[in-house]
């Protein structure tokens, strides 16, 4: 039995904004597999208005349940700085009506994964479904 770790199924690159693009890929086709391959294995950690993790099986699993809400998503302006990616986006959800949801969404990436995101937004429309109670870090 071999100790060493798995490879990503995905191809990694060393460029943040490619790294980025694809997490956010995978995220729109609900692709939980690949974006995993894309998070760091140790020293992750995710922080929002409504939830915060530092374990990525945690987050994925998050990920799996709360993205049934997201209809689309719009990238309004992107800032890249050595490994800081930054978007504002526009994520249209559906809770119990269509509703518009302003994102600034940052991610740092290191050696060809994602080992921070924040995001930041209004979470009004988001507190019923997914108090943050339920969150764990």
């Amino acid at each position: 039995m071999s100790l060493a770790m798995a490879e990503p199924r995905h191809a990694v690159t060393a460029d943040p904004l490619a790294v980025v693009d694809a997490y956010f890929a995978a995220q729109l086709a609900r692709d939980f597999e690949a974006m995993r391959d894309l998070l760091a294995d140790q020293g992750f950690c995710y922080r929002s208005p409504i939830a915060d993790f530092d374990r990525v099986e945690d987050f994925i699993q998050y990920s799996a349940v709360s993205s049934g809400v997201v209809i689309d998503r719009q990238v309004r302006k992107v800032f890249v700085d050595g490994g800081d990616v930054c978007h504002f986006l526009t994520y249209w959800i559906q809770i119990s009506e269509k509703v518009a949801v302003e994102v600034a969404h940052w991610t740092q990436v290191r050696d060809g994964r994602i080992t921070r995101i924040e995001a930041l937004f209004d979470a009004s429309s988001y507190r019923d479904l997914f108090p943050r109670d339920g969150a764990q870090s």
